[in-house]
């Protein structure tokens, strides 16, 4: 499936007093199309839900996206014209990375939506979906920069879906991967020194837990690798696993949130990332021991320089189960 192909081929319909589109139905998914309105904003057309009385699917209208229940269409296929009872995701956005994002997401939709039959479970898919639209006006809670090199780590690595399992859902958790005792901390520079942030709680975990930093270098290029790029990247090799693939849209929606449309045009030098790629155990960064902060204070940040810290050997972690053993054999 590829929703963006199938949606560049369609030329605009003329304007007319009904809601007229031209569309093409989606290969293998024959109940579903992708189509375009007169203002050339992509719309998906869906099974027609019903009434819109009914909890889970009332219209929405957001900044960029509106969903509409039952709406009567006349649907351009080649052709062959047809008036049929719709449910529309209209994207309102002539912004073309912009419509891109929006329809590489609906491909996960329409692949759920598609294994779903009862009604609880289709309303919950289709609200799960709006809510990653619905986070596009909230204020952004890590940079593009922070969010690629996340992505990175999980579309580098030898199992991207044990990874996204393990990936924080709220983009401020303390830990970018958290596998219980064992958890991952990304950190990056566009600078020449490897010098990164830490909160005193990711460089002082519980006694039985071992964090390893994972840090490496970004520069910004014009030609290089977007997050959007990452995320498609990412879901084509967990394409069966439509429940990743929505927790990875949803985490990077709630990340950068009204930045979004800027952040996703930001591309990075995917090469000096991954030879730069380096990880180091957390008692070997210096940093300000925890017995020394007194309890009154909180929410204490510094910088740490790892440059001259020998990283650490993955092939150690070769025997673990979880997050470590994953690492080692990407």
């Amino acid at each position: 499936m590829n929703l963006v192909a199938l949606f560049q081929c369609l030329n605009l319909p003329e304007t007319e007093s009904v809601k007229t589109l031209n569309a093409v139905p989606i290969p293998e998914y024959p109940d579903f199309r992708v189509a375009v309105d007169v203002e050339g904003f992509p719309v998906l057309l869906l099974p027609a839900f019903g009434t819109t009385n009914k909890l889970g699917f009332k219209n929405r209208r957001l900044k960029y996206l509106q969903f509409e229940s039952t709406v009567d269409c006349k649907v351009k296929e080649g052709k062959n014209t047809s008036f049929k009872k719709f449910s529309l995701v209209t994207f309102m956005s002539n912004d073309r990375d912009l419509q891109e994002y929006f329809l590489q997401i609906s491909e996960n939709l329409v692949k759920t939506l598609q294994s779903k039959s009862g009604y609880a479970e289709l309303a919950a898919t289709l609200n799960r979906y709006i809510e990653i639209f619905r986070t596009l006006t909230d204020a952004p809670i890590n940079t593009a920069q922070g969010l690629w090199t996340e992505l990175f780590v999980i579309e580098s690595s030898g199992s991207p879906e044990l990874l996204l399992s393990y990936w924080h859902n709220s983009p401020d958790d303390k830990f970018d991967f958290n596998a219980g005792k064992e958890k991952i901390e990304v950190k990056s520079t566009s600078g020449s020194e490897r010098v990164h942030e830490f909160s005193s709680e990711q460089l002082n975990p519980m006694p039985d837990s071992q964090v390893l930093v994972a840090s490496l270098f970004t520069r910004q290029v014009h030609s290089g690798v977007s997050i959007q790029d990452l995320m498609q990247n990412i879901a084509s090799k967990i394409q069966n696993d439509n429940d990743l693939i929505e927790k990875m849209n949803l985490v990077v929606s709630k990340t950068l949130g009204s930045s979004l449309e800027q952040s996703i045009k930001i591309k990075f030098d995917y090469d000096i990332s991954k030879t730069s790629l380096r990880f180091y155990r957390h008692q070997d960064v210096s940093k300000v021991e925890k017995i020394y902060i007194p309890a009154e204070v909180s929410g204490v940040r510094y910088k740490s320089d790892l440059s001259s810290i020998p990283p650490i050997d993955l092939s150690i972690f070769r025997e673990s189960t979880k997050l470590f053993g994953r690492i080692a054999t990407r």
